[in-house]
């Protein structure tokens, strides 16, 4: 029998975003707050953000829409989840559509982003944001890791563009989580000693901080996106 990569090593990588806890994206509250009503959440993974919305006063429909359903876990009654390819399907009826972290994984970001401005009052979207400058000094951002990307993240004029081209108009955005810029020499290929590895990874350390401290990264673009 053939064997498949499946069966030789792990593929599949849980890194604890199944249930919120504590750990609360910070796109969770401007989506209670730009929210308009009922909502379709594609891309809703484990429908985390609906239990949210919940425990904090919403009372709309909510939809989710993913590609799979996650063997073993519990969904919470009240989310209506849908399994398929979004551009495959007709949306329900909802006034927000929600495009969290999804942009990034599609081939089409334009046509998906231009069904959901068709289907909805406003759309939500959150995308990993692509810090060039850092790039060029050999900061790894940890989205760049992500091996169902279809793209390195998106600039702040990607972003803008995209909704252009998608016939949308941005009435909001922001950016969340800061990024403290840091980077390692790697040993593993090095014929220097230990000691002398770690000394110049603390100097290139401090030399980076100091390079960047009067600048700010943030490694999330949020926006509030309408129809033109």
């Amino acid at each position: 029998m053939k064997m498949r990569i499946n069966d030789v090593v792990k593929t599949q990588f849980d890194f604890g975003w199944k249930k919120w806890g504590k750990n609360v994206p910070g796109y969770a509250e401007p989506t209670l707050k730009h929210q308009k009503g009922d909502i379709l959440d594609i891309g809703c993974a484990t429908c985390e953000l609906y239990v949210y919305l919940k425990k904090n006063g919403w009372n709309g429909n909510y939809y989710g829409i993913d590609i799979k359903r996650y063997p073993g876990y519990d969904y919470p009654d009240g989310a209506h989840l849908i399994i398929g390819d979004p551009m495959e399907m007709e949306f329900p009826p909802v006034d927000t559509i929600v495009l969290y972290n999804i942009l990034e994984h599609v081939d089409d970001p334009v046509g998906l982003l231009e069904k959901a401005l068709a289907s909805s009052k406003n759309v939500l979207i959150n995308v990993p944001k692509r810090n060039e400058e850092l790039w060029e000094y050999g900061v790894v951002e940890f989205h760049q890791l992500d091996k169902t990307h279809r793209n390195c993240g998106f600039s702040t004029e990607e972003v803008y563009k995209l909704c252009d081209i998608a016939g949308g108009s941005l009435v909001d955005y922001e950016e969340f989580i800061e990024i403290k810029p840091t980077f390692g020499l790697a040993s593993w290929n090095s014929n220097l000693p230990k000691y002398a590895m770690i000394l110049l990874n603390r100097i290139s350390f401090a030399i980076l901080n100091l390079f960047f401290s009067s600048r700010k990264f943030y490694s999330d673009i949020w926006c509030e996106v309408v129809k033109k």
